[in-house]
């Protein structure tokens, strides 16, 4: 819901007018109202940038508690009740939900982390013991990093902010090696010394020292370390029913308009359908997209009408697309590989302009529930030899020794991260292994996948590009009720056979979703969110945009050869629409880099 600054040092004091600027670039994410609180000796300051939700005026950030001893701020929701610190004698001065992080920690001291439910990230400040605490939910919903230079420690909502307070604009070599297959873990970003507070840590700052605080015991990204359910499947459907019902009501507003993003897939289907029952007011949102091969607003329309559900289709064209890339790119602060950001972008800004602020959003039912179509592949053939059904895996052939086979997400985006590493200068010739799982003796093969995910493109490009940032940077916050704590612990305790049987994914939500729409719609085959091919359009702003960067390219990473990249564009022009394709990804990644080194003026 907000964007906050971080600035701490034992011995320089923050530079104020420059802590000003750094806060105006997260503006978007909280147009709402500002605030600042700096120390007396100016060795400590904290800023945030509200977009107010709850607690009126009273929620006014940063908050002080009333002894002057906690000063806070905090990005994001969270639904603690607060019967429990009452008993405990809690004192709130205000009615704003960001309120309960800093009682919870004067009456439950570091325990009160364990005890937090929503997604957030925060920066907290105790006088009294010269102690900072920088956190993020357990999931990763709501972004937070951090840099050390010169002896201070600063952190922000977005990277963008960080380079205002004077970190250097230089490339992270590593991030751009790993980001090729998509396997950049949850701690690296763009640039070189920022770093992303890891899902489920708080980062404990006393004097130079930072240690590492993981607050809870099972980690939501690891589904193996979950014990097995004995529940049946009956009692395991009432159970999840009754745990998803609750998950949408918290994250309610309780006054105005409710507001959906809706395909026409089951995740985002059932999620309008129980806030319809939960919602005097409902307002539901799909894209529309011009090419009908990757469109599915007709089928979510026609959904939203059985319901009766009032709906809106926001047509992107490729005018639009071209329109916002550039914008959508900046906001998200890592290369993409699709012209879906720019969809999304386009989505978050017409629902502001509509006058909402909160959306409920399905990220995260294809992970806990096995959706995507990788995971089907792991389940049911899994890669497990160095060569099968056509796959040279070459490089791959380290994570084989590792884990026994190669993870189908890795496979797919083999030929994407092999073109790019081809379009290096020779001198760049660093084959990242990603190291961050390994597989238990025994731990099924599908677990290990799930990890996988959860720790890369779950992290930075899921909830960060396409949820997050697309959305804050229009002011408009996602709250996904597929991540909701219970929940995602329930659904990782049940037998597999729970959540994929007979080949058919998310038995157990198509199940329940049944009493609360027509069957036929619990079955309908969801279209992948990404745009068609935008690489090689002949004529149009589409392909202005990418002859302008491409057969410029002034703006690439010297990673990357700028000779290279042209000679295989204009090859590709006169190739078939098949072989083009294949290569789209690879040309928006490369155009996405172009446009970060452009706005942030990067170096290597």
């Amino acid at each position: 819901m907000c964007g906050l600054l971080f600035y701490y040092s034992r011995y320089d004091s923050v530079d104020v007018a420059r802590f000003k600027d750094a806060l105006g670039y997260l503006n978007h994410r909280g147009p709402d109202e500002r605030g600042l609180w700096m120390s007396a000796g100016l060795k400590v300051a904290l800023g945030h940038c509200r977009l107010s939700i709850n607690g009126g005026q009273s929620g006014r950030q940063p908050m002080v508690t009333a002894d002057n001893q906690w000063v806070s701020v905090i990005n994001g929701e969270l639904y603690n009740d607060r019967s429990s610190l009452l008993k405990e004698g809690a004192q709130f001065q205000t009615k704003s939900d960001s309120e309960y992080l800093v009682q919870s920690l004067m009456h439950c001291g570091e325990r009160a982390f364990q005890l937090l439910d929503g997604e957030f990230a925060f920066a907290v400040w105790h006088s009294a013991s010269e102690t900072a605490y920088l956190g993020r939910d357990r999931h990763g919903i709501k972004p937070l990093y951090f840099a050390r230079i010169n002896g201070k420690i600063i952190a922000a909502s977005e990277v963008k902010a960080l380079l205002a307070c004077g970190v250097p604009s230089r490339w992270n070599l590593e991030y751009l090696q790993s980001v090729e297959s998509f396997v950049a873990d949850t701690t690296q970003t763009l640039v070189k010394g920022v770093f992303s507070v890891p899902p489920g840590v708080v980062l404990k700052v006393v004097n130079d020292e930072v240690k590492q605080i993981t607050y809870v015991d099972t980690s939501p990204l690891i589904p193996a370390s979950y014990r097995l359910s004995d529940l049946s499947f009956d009692d395991a459907a009432d159970q999840f029913e009754s745990l998803f019902i609750r998950a949408i009501k918290k994250r309610l507003l309780t006054g105005g308009v409710n507001a959906c993003y809706l395909s026409s897939g089951i995740d985002s289907s059932m999620i309008a359908a129980v806030t319809k029952q939960y919602s005097q007011k409902l307002k539901t949102y799909s894209i529309g997209f011009e090419d009908p091969m990757f469109d599915e607003s007709s089928q979510a329309s026609e959904f939203a009408s059985c319901l009766d559900i009032e709906h809106e289709i926001v047509s992107v064209s490729e005018k639009t697309l071209a329109d916002c890339f550039e914008a959508s790119v900046y906001h998200c602060e890592m290369p993409v590989p699709n012209f879906n950001v720019s969809a999304k972008f386009f989505l978050s800004k017409v629902l502001s302009a509509r006058g909402h602020k909160v959306a409920l959003t399905g990220e995260g039912a294809d992970e806990s529930l096995l959706g995507y179509g990788f995971f089907m592949q792991d389940i049911t053939s899994p890669y497990l030899g160095e060569a099968e059904d056509g796959h040279g895996f070459g490089r791959l052939s380290y994570l084989h020794k590792r884990l026994g086979y190669v993870p189908a997400q890795m496979a797919h985006a083999l030929p994407q991260a092999e073109a790019l590493y081809n379009l290096r200068n020779r001198k760049y010739s660093l084959i990242n292994e990603y190291s961050a799982i390994n597989r238990e003796k025994d731990s099924p093969l599908i677990c290990t996948s799930q990890e996988l995910h959860y720790k890369t493109v779950f992290q930075t490009y899921n909830l960060s590009a396409l949820a997050d940032r697309t959305e804050m940077a229009n002011a408009i916050e996602g709250r996904p009720s597929f991540l909701d704590n219970e929940l995602v612990d329930f659904i990782h305790s049940l037998p597999l056979e729970y959540k994929f049987h007979l080949r058919k994914n998310k038995r157990i939500l198509r199940h329940v979703a049944k009493k609360y729409m027509p069957e036929s719609y619990t079955y309908v085959k969801k279209k992948p969110f990404i745009t068609a091919p935008v690489s090689f359009k002949k004529t149009g702003p589409l392909a202005d945009l990418f002859e302008s960067y491409i057969l410029g390219g002034n703006d690439l990473p010297s990673l990357y050869s700028s000779s290279k990249v042209r000679k295989l564009f204009l090859q590709l022009k006169g190739q078939n629409e098949s072989v083009r394709s294949r290569f789209d990804p690879v040309f928006v990644h490369l155009v996405s880099l172009m446009i970060l080194q452009k706005k942030f003026n990067l170096s290597l």
